[in-house]
């Protein structure tokens, strides 16, 4: 049974219009995440939570032979999914629930789970299910975000929504985006799903925007819940909400657009 707080079906079609600003503001995590995993030709590697699929076909185009398994568990997701990657040979598309792996023991070599961990509500049986279908020396790299202090250009949205109520729920409770922000509790996570080696590192992702608009749009586009709280509220208190996250961002301005700090916590392990 899937365990996440939201359908990101929802929110599809707001990735797909900004999958280059989110690749481009994820790229640091992602660089690090490849270069910790040491993905090989050849190696079969499963990518969970996989979104709009870019990363997925960076991957395939690093395994050559190998074998990636590209994977959502939104419907809408997976229809992305296949988009990015029709043509590609050794990449298959799966709908996959990352509580309940549907693939066999000891099939892959890595699995990655690039900003969806922290989302599900019980990450723990995830974990658990990434290490079952890991082989002996097979490597996990999970991708989650850091404290809220450190990720003004997702916490000025969601400040802003809370403060004119169109949001309830602290960003730090289960399935939320931070919910996995303290690196302490990520680690434990890990072991005491069976995982050693595991190293984690802070890794800053700034994003870019040409103003405060756009900033808000774009983050509002991307957010679930925050989307579908905004379509259905009145239009003047989304302008006061607009105009509270654009004052927190204000000090962000610079000659080349709105810069916004953002943090995320990058980990890999290992199965013994």
């Amino acid at each position: 049974m899937t365990m996440t707080a939201f359908d990101w079906t929802s929110v599809a079609v707001g990735w797909d219009r900004h999958r280059v600003h989110v690749e481009a503001m994820k790229q640091p995590a992602t660089e690090a995440l490849l270069h910790a995993l040491r993905i090989a030709e050849g190696e079969t590697v499963v990518e969970l939570g996989a979104g709009t699929g870019e990363l997925s076909r960076r991957i395939a185009g690093i395994v050559g032979p190998g074998r990636v398994v590209a994977s959502d568990v939104a419907d809408g997701m997976v229809g992305l999914l296949s988009g990015t990657c029709a043509g590609l040979g050794n990449v298959e598309v799966r709908r996959l629930d990352a509580t309940d792996v549907d693939l066999p023991d000891g099939s892959a070599d890595a699995v990655v789970f690039r900003m969806g961990l922290m989302l599900l509500t019980e990450p723990d049986v995830a974990l658990r299910e990434i290490r079952r279908v890991l082989r002996p020396g097979g490597r996990a790299g999970i991708v989650v975000w850091a404290a809220p202090e450190h990720n003004p250009w997702m916490v000025a949205v969601g400040m802003a929504a809370m403060m004119h109520g169109l949001a309830s729920v602290p960003p730090v409770a289960p399935g939320m985006p931070f919910s996995l922000a303290e690196p302490s509790k990520l680690r434990g996570l890990l072991v005491d799903a069976g995982f050693v080696d595991v190293a984690i590192q802070e890794v800053e992702t700034p994003s870019t925007y040409a103003d405060a608009r756009e900033h808000f749009d774009t983050v509002t586009a991307l957010a679930c819940p925050l989307g579908a709280a905004i379509s259905a509220a009145p239009p003047e208190q989304v302008a006061a909400m607009r105009a509270t996250a654009a004052e927190v961002v204000g000090p962000y301005r610079t000659d080349a657009g709105l810069v916004v700090p953002g943090r995320t916590l990058v980990a890999a392990a290992s199965v013994p």
